[in-house]
């Protein structure tokens, strides 16, 4: 029986074909030609409005190449704008109060995943039938190997360059070799500390770098903003940090430094860009291009100054919408950017599907194939996003639906706040109370108990409405 979204461990072992009285056999895949490779790159802390086709000061040429010649998701949205719990989500297809890692702490996930295998990964589901998986860069949740990895290991190389050899030299491995391969990368980049180096610097020397129009210099004290436990007001590498050192941390700071911050930022991100170039060069040079498919997505967003924030966590546009593209040389069109509303759960049944096989009950995300011959075609009716405390504790923290018009946010401490996105895409109106919008409150409040029921959140509702 499914509970609340939960696989069950007789499910885990069937889908997996682990050996087990009773377990079912590893799936076949539905179609007997070449299945394709898979590259999966995802950065950390990387804000949507920071990429070369969303903003062209953001040098990102190589990228730009790759999402021009494949489909780009405007409407990106992470499970959970954190980073542990976001890998966590992204390996198994479930929100964080669902696989048990929430905020920072790899517990839930290493219990659920390593220990009582309630859950497969991705690379298990895809390594029980015949690719091999290979991890490299940042983990975050203990070795990949304990998470259905074949290879690859945990390399704490803030700038990359350990992280793309190691990958550079798994697809060099690969020129004669047919066996479809599951690459997951985990960059640090562009995570604070920013340290490009001066030839990346170079190239924003003159640029012209401007703040959003919700740049603040400090946030508003409201709980939709608060970074901390439920009932603080708390905001992370703020300048009252003890960590607050120049350009190793982020804002909020003035006007000046937030620019100057911006810089290092998109340096660091240009460095990444390039590094991704070389690897898809090596994947040319092995012949294994034409049959990879190449999935791009930052781990989270980040607020670089606006609404007065540094970092993510909170529920805004710039903590929960991320960039991603995919590209693949099977798509049917391609050059495209699609509205739709599409979540990085996503991820896990669409590479399911183009590797033949069906996903298992109890994911939270849906195959994205459809939008490859219809960009344009409505995925679902809103996407969801938690961020259930740093603490640590399930229910804590902040949770938000969006339908692309309108998004609904539900805070720590039970704050309602409403935004109308098309007229307010930088989120500055909270219109939860003005007149005529209580049908849309409503049917919003309606999505929010739905997701609620199904992830099993603990979290008290607030007065005047059950889930």
């Amino acid at each position: 029986m499914k509970e609340s979204g939960r696989i069950t461990r007789t499910q885990f072992l069937a889908v997996c074909g682990l050996a087990v009285a009773g377990a079912a056999a590893a799936q076949k895949p539905r179609r007997a030609q070449r299945r394709p490779n898979f590259l999966v790159i995802v950065s950390d802390d990387h804000a949507f409005r920071a990429i070369g086709y969303n903003n062209p000061i953001v040098k990102t040429p190589h990228m730009g190449r790759l999402a021009g010649d494949g489909i780009i998701f405007d409407r990106a949205y992470i499970a959970t704008p954190i980073c542990a719990a976001s890998r966590a989500s992204m390996l198994t297809g479930l929100f964080p109060q669902q696989h048990g890692s929430v905020g920072l702490d790899g517990a839930g996930f290493h219990r659920n995943v390593v220990e009582e295998r309630n859950y497969p990964t991705l690379a298990h589901m895809l390594g029980e039938t015949g690719y091999d998986t290979a991890f490299f860069g940042k983990s975050h949740l203990g070795p990949p190997t304990d998470y259905g990895f074949a290879f690859g290991e945990e390399q704490p190389d803030r700038q990359d360059n350990t992280i793309f050899a190691s990958a550079t030299e798994f697809v060099q491995s690969r020129k004669e070799n047919d066996t479809p391969f599951l690459m997951w990368v985990a960059t640090h980049q562009p995570h604070i500390p920013v340290e490009p180096g001066e030839e990346w610097l170079e190239l924003y020397k003159d640029a012209d770098i401007q703040v959003d129009p919700n740049f603040m210099e400090s946030p508003p004290e409201r709980s939709e903003f608060n970074q901390g436990l439920p009932g603080e007001h708390f905001y992370r590498e703020s300048r009252d940090d003890p960590d607050f050192t120049g350009l190793r941390s982020g804002p909020p700071r003035t006007k000046e430094q937030t620019i100057e911050f911006m810089r290092y930022y998109y340096a660091v991100i240009s460095r990444l860009d390039s590094q991704i170039g070389a690897l898809v060069d090596t994947l040319k040079a092995a012949g294994q291009y034409e049959n990879t498919v190449i999935v791009y997505i930052g781990d989270n967003g980040y607020h670089l100054g606006n609404h007065g924030l540094g970092n993510k966590i909170t529920m805004h546009e710039e903590s929960a919408r991320v960039p991603m593209f995919l590209h693949w040389d099977g798509l049917r069109k391609t050059g495209v950017r699609s509205e739709s509303l599409v979540s990085s759960l996503d991820i896990f049944p669409t590479l399911l599907d183009l590797a033949g096989l069906d996903a298992p009950d109890g994911l939270m995300g849906k195959s994205l194939t459809p939008l490859f011959s219809n960009p344009d075609k409505s995925h679902r009716d809103y996407v969801a996003s938690e961020c259930v405390g740093v603490g640590g504790k399930p229910g804590e923290g902040h949770r938000m639906v969006c339908t692309g018009e309108w998004k609904y946010i539900l805070t720590d401490t039970n704050e309602e706040v409403l935004y109308h996105l098309t007229d307010d895409p930088y989120e500055m109106n909270d219109v939860s109370g003005a007149d005529g919008n209580a049908a849309i409150l409503d049917k919003l409040r309606g999505y929010m108990r739905e997701w609620m029921r199904e992830v099993g959140d603990t979290h008290a509702a607030p007065s005047g409405w059950r889930v």
